[in-house]
């Protein structure tokens, strides 16, 4: 990472990112190029034992197969170099990442949620919060405002593989009746309890269904996946999409060997806050 633009905030960073992404390794032309290479050396093997290392038809075949591996370095020199610039910005943001007006500019924030999760997004969504600008950050104290940094700081660690506490979360998140509802919301989008019910064990009812998707908004202490979309449904805090992209991997609709251990690790003072947003505490219903 270049001194000057360490010094000159994280805008420099996101933005050379970004246009990076714009000249990324094109997987597909990357294949077409190997099948030919391929391709070409078993021809030249054919040729050099017919017609001999000096014919022309062998020299042909070498400038071709030169032209391919030509085409296949910068290719892969643009993926190195996609590469080097996520890490740098996910360097700067573990180490620097505040709420100020630095951070919270739509060119950062594109580039920070790309490298956290693979999506170009204009603001988080953090403890119930959507934070765009500095503007968003006015009814929100000091405090939360810190938890949330946090929070950001952590998913950055985790990505360049500094810290195992999101690891160790979602250990716990899999061990539990949470895990179904978790899988539903990250493959719809959004669900309500309704819509995760009938992904749930026979004897489950709409109350669990609820409680297993409100409970890690109150009984969690940080890296909580969900937020409150209205109407009822449920979708993916920045945590969640940082989950669903880098734990959960392929969504499957069988979950036979889920564990129900009753607790999720949080230290039990929830989020009071939220009360005002649900009108109460969740249901309660036996794990």
């Amino acid at each position: 990472m270049a001194v000057n633009e360490t010094k000159s905030g994280p805008e420099p960073l996101a933005k050379k990112y970004l246009d990076a992404l714009n000249h990324e390794i094109d997987e597909e032309r990357r294949a077409v190029l190997e099948d030919r290479l391929s391709e070409l050396r078993q021809r030249r093997e054919k040729f050099v034992e017919q017609h001999g290392e000096d014919s022309g038809i062998v020299q042909r075949v070498d400038r071709k197969i030169l032209d391919v591996e030509d085409e296949l370095d910068a290719l892969k020199q643009s993926a190195q170099q996609v590469d080097e610039l996520r890490e740098d910005l996910l360097k700067a943001a573990a180490e620097d990442f505040e709420f100020d007006s630095t951070w919270l500019s739509p060119t950062v924030l594109n580039g920070l949620t790309h490298a956290l999760y693979g999506k170009e997004e204009d603001s988080l969504i953090l403890d119930q919060n959507r934070i765009e600008n500095t503007d968003d950050l006015n009814d929100i104290g000091d405090i939360e405002q810190l938890d949330m940094e946090h929070t950001l700081l952590t998913l950055s660690e985790d990505r360049l593989d500094r810290t195992d506490r999101v690891k160790k979360r979602w250990e716990r998140l899999v061990d539990s009746k949470k895990y179904t509802p978790f899988l539903v919301v990250a493959r719809e989008g959004s669900a309500s309890p309704e819509d995760v019910l009938p992904e749930l064990d026979d004897d489950a009812n709409r109350k669990n269904a609820k409680n297993w998707l409100e409970s890690p908004i109150y009984d969690w202490d940080e890296l909580v996946p969900y937020y409150r979309a209205g109407n009822g449904q449920f979708a993916l805090s920045t945590v969640g999409k940082y989950l669903a992209e880098h734990y959960a991997g392929d969504f499957d609709d069988d979950h036979e060997d889920e564990v129900d251990d009753g607790t999720d690790g949080g230290n039990g003072d929830g989020q009071a806050s939220l009360d005002d947003i649900d009108g109460g505490e969740p249901e309660k219903s036996d794990e």
